[in-house]
């Protein structure tokens, strides 16, 4: 069972590099037609047809199993075979202001967090780093897309390791501030300038700092999580000092049976509003 977890992370790992190179020349590429971008677009949207079509299979099949952390792990593939889906249909389509839907449920933040701190603990090592993670025990859940914050949370941890020399650390921190679960993400990297932090979270805006391991950057990850985030009712902001590291945060709002009501995920574009009496 180990041995194949392990070449499942390995396997992810695998795929997100070559993605990320693959994103990398992209940029470097002349316009292509719209014809190529139709054709790429359809092709893409197929295969997602086929990724959620097997995954519901799936969920059918295993709908009884024990380990209720299955069921979760396969609705959140779902989801996001869903605004994978989205995104690919407003490359083709005219109507690009309409949102994806939303899948707003109760999420336990540390548990993912950590999740993902194991995660790129095995890509910090390739580099010396050692991730770190910090939360009290009594951490209440939040009000969230699972998905949406799951792909926020992962740019913030690719770029703290990305951009941190070896030999330094990452620290992930979550706290609960009166309505709000804050989680922190903290590196000791080279830091921004006020000019850098001006350009942040700006689409395809390369900054002053470069990967320290010669990783490829798009300039679109930050952007990415900021609109994630705000999409959820959350908002994401950074503290930094040139040379001191830099510390990207985002906050959500906390779960709370009398707004949100009960557990039962809720979808569409309202989901995520509190509810007014």
């Amino acid at each position: 069972m180990l041995e194949e977890k392990n070449q499942i992370v390995s396997g992810i790992l695998r795929a997100r590099t070559e993605l990320e190179q693959v994103l990398y020349e992209l940029e470097k590429l002349p316009a292509v037609s719209e014809s190529a971008v139709h054709f790429a677009a359809h092709a893409l949207n197929n295969f997602l047809t086929v990724a959620g079509g097997t995954v519901e299979l799936l969920l059918l099949m295993l709908a009884k199993h024990p380990d209720e952390q299955v069921r979760t792990g396969l609705e959140a593939l779902q989801q996001a075979t869903h605004l994978m889906t989205h995104t690919v249909s407003q490359l083709v389509n005219a109507e690009t202001g309409r949102d994806a839907t939303l899948r707003f449920q109760k999420v336990e933040l540390p548990v993912m967090a950590k999740r993902f701190c194991n995660f790129y603990q095995r890509i910090a090592d390739q580099k010396q780093i050692q991730c770190l993670f910090e939360f009290p025990n009594d951490i209440p859940p939040v009000w969230t897309d699972r998905v949406a914050t799951a792909a926020a949370l992962d740019n913030l941890f690719s770029n703290a390791v990305k951009y941190s020399s070896p030999g330094k650390r990452v620290w992930v921190q979550i706290v609960a501030q009166e309505d709000w679960i804050v989680c922190r993400v903290r590196d000791e990297g080279p830091g921004l300038s006020l000019e850098d932090q001006a350009k942040l979270f700006q689409r395809g805006v390369q900054l002053t700092p470069r990967p320290t391991g010669g990783e490829p950057s798009t300039g679109y990850g930050l952007a990415v999580a900021k609109e994630l985030i705000e999409k959820v009712g959350g908002e994401i902001w950074c503290e930094s000092v040139v040379g001191q590291g830099a510390c990207f945060s985002f906050r959500l709002p906390q779960y709370r049976e009398s707004v949100h009501g009960s557990e039962v995920p809720q979808s569409g574009p309202h989901a995520g509003k509190e509810r007014r009496g």
